[in-house]
Protein backbone atom coordinates (compact mmCIF):
# COMPACT_ATOMS: atom_id res chain seq x y z
CA UNK A 1 0.00 0.00 0.00
CA UNK A 2 1.43 3.45 -1.20
CA UNK A 3 0.35 6.18 0.75
CA UNK A 4 -0.81 9.92 -0.88
CA UNK A 5 2.90 11.13 0.68
CA UNK A 6 4.87 8.74 -0.99
CA UNK A 7 2.78 8.40 -4.21
CA UNK A 8 4.05 12.63 -4.18
CA UNK A 9 7.30 11.90 -3.61
CA UNK A 10 7.38 9.14 -6.51
CA UNK A 11 5.83 11.21 -8.72
CA UNK A 12 8.16 13.86 -8.17
CA UNK A 13 10.67 11.52 -8.92
CA UNK A 14 9.14 10.28 -12.37
CA UNK A 15 9.54 13.75 -13.12
CA UNK A 16 12.93 14.72 -12.82
CA UNK A 17 13.99 11.01 -14.28
CA UNK A 18 11.29 10.79 -16.98
CA UNK A 19 10.58 14.02 -17.99
CA UNK A 20 9.09 14.14 -21.77
CA UNK A 21 11.60 14.78 -24.30
CA UNK A 22 11.73 18.16 -26.38
CA UNK A 23 10.71 16.40 -29.31
CA UNK A 24 7.38 15.23 -28.04
CA UNK A 25 7.00 18.48 -26.71
CA UNK A 26 7.39 20.24 -29.82
CA UNK A 27 5.12 17.55 -31.21
CA UNK A 28 2.33 18.49 -28.95
CA UNK A 29 2.80 22.32 -30.04
CA UNK A 30 2.63 21.67 -33.65
CA UNK A 31 -0.73 19.38 -32.62
CA UNK A 32 -2.29 22.24 -30.56
CA UNK A 33 -1.25 24.75 -33.75
CA UNK A 34 -2.91 22.50 -36.09
CA UNK A 35 -6.09 22.16 -33.62
CA UNK A 36 -6.01 25.80 -32.99
CA UNK A 37 -6.29 26.26 -37.37
CA UNK A 38 -8.42 23.55 -37.93
CA UNK A 39 -11.29 23.43 -35.23
CA UNK A 40 -10.85 26.65 -33.27
CA UNK A 41 -9.44 24.49 -29.72
CA UNK A 42 -6.35 24.94 -27.88
CA UNK A 43 -4.52 22.62 -25.37
CA UNK A 44 -4.42 25.40 -22.37
CA UNK A 45 -1.65 25.48 -19.55
CA UNK A 46 -3.81 23.24 -17.60
CA UNK A 47 -3.96 20.58 -19.73
CA UNK A 48 -0.43 21.00 -20.56
CA UNK A 49 0.78 21.10 -17.23
CA UNK A 50 -1.33 17.49 -16.67
CA UNK A 51 0.28 16.17 -19.81
CA UNK A 52 4.00 16.95 -18.54
CA UNK A 53 3.12 15.60 -15.12
CA UNK A 54 1.36 12.29 -16.43
CA UNK A 55 3.62 10.96 -19.05
CA UNK A 56 6.58 10.56 -16.89
CA UNK A 57 4.27 8.82 -14.09
CA UNK A 58 3.15 6.56 -16.87
CA UNK A 59 7.20 5.87 -18.29
CA UNK A 60 8.29 5.15 -15.12
CA UNK A 61 5.72 2.46 -14.40
CA UNK A 62 6.15 0.72 -17.43
CA UNK A 63 4.63 2.49 -20.50
CA UNK A 64 6.45 4.61 -23.25
CA UNK A 65 5.96 8.12 -23.48
CA UNK A 66 4.12 8.16 -26.66
CA UNK A 67 1.39 5.56 -24.81
CA UNK A 68 0.95 8.37 -22.50
CA UNK A 69 0.43 11.38 -24.65
CA UNK A 70 -1.58 8.96 -26.98
CA UNK A 71 -3.81 8.18 -23.74
CA UNK A 72 -4.20 11.89 -22.14
CA UNK A 73 -4.83 13.52 -25.79
CA UNK A 74 -7.15 11.09 -27.24
CA UNK A 75 -9.46 11.54 -23.50
CA UNK A 76 -8.61 15.11 -23.10
CA UNK A 77 -7.91 16.97 -25.97
CA UNK A 78 -9.85 15.49 -28.63
CA UNK A 79 -12.90 15.40 -26.73
CA UNK A 80 -13.17 19.06 -27.00
CA UNK A 81 -13.85 18.56 -30.81
CA UNK A 82 -17.55 16.95 -29.57
CA UNK A 83 -18.44 20.51 -28.64
CA UNK A 84 -17.83 21.78 -32.43
CA UNK A 85 -19.68 21.26 -35.65
CA UNK A 86 -20.13 17.80 -35.87
CA UNK A 87 -20.48 17.96 -40.06
CA UNK A 88 -17.34 20.00 -39.98
CA UNK A 89 -14.89 17.63 -37.56
CA UNK A 90 -16.48 15.07 -39.52
CA UNK A 91 -15.43 16.63 -42.55
CA UNK A 92 -11.73 17.58 -41.20
CA UNK A 93 -11.29 14.31 -39.52
CA UNK A 94 -9.13 12.57 -42.39
CA UNK A 95 -6.91 15.70 -42.56
CA UNK A 96 -6.31 15.44 -38.72
CA UNK A 97 -5.64 11.76 -38.44
CA UNK A 98 -3.39 12.18 -41.52
CA UNK A 99 -1.62 14.73 -39.55
CA UNK A 100 -1.12 12.57 -36.37
CA UNK A 101 0.29 10.37 -38.19
CA UNK A 102 2.98 12.12 -40.08
CA UNK A 103 3.64 13.91 -36.68
CA UNK A 104 4.23 11.01 -34.78
CA UNK A 105 4.54 7.88 -36.83
CA UNK A 106 2.06 5.53 -38.58
CA UNK A 107 2.41 3.35 -35.65
CA UNK A 108 2.05 5.36 -33.06
CA UNK A 109 -1.46 7.47 -30.97
CA UNK A 110 -3.55 4.29 -31.81
CA UNK A 111 -6.32 5.70 -29.53
CA UNK A 112 -6.09 9.19 -30.92
CA UNK A 113 -6.48 7.55 -34.69
CA UNK A 114 -9.14 5.62 -33.20
CA UNK A 115 -10.86 8.36 -31.78
CA UNK A 116 -11.07 10.08 -34.72
CA UNK A 117 -12.02 7.29 -36.74
CA UNK A 118 -14.97 6.86 -34.72
CA UNK A 119 -16.36 10.87 -35.80
CA UNK A 120 -15.59 9.62 -39.51
CA UNK A 121 -17.90 6.47 -39.11
CA UNK A 122 -20.67 8.08 -36.84
CA UNK A 123 -20.16 11.82 -36.85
Amino acid sequence: RVTAKKYYELAEVAERIYEITDRNLRRIKELDHYLVEHFQITFGNRIMNQIKKYVPILVASGGTELEAIDDILSKKVLRKLESKNLAYVKRAAPGLYSFIENLFGEDEMSQCKEYIRQIEING
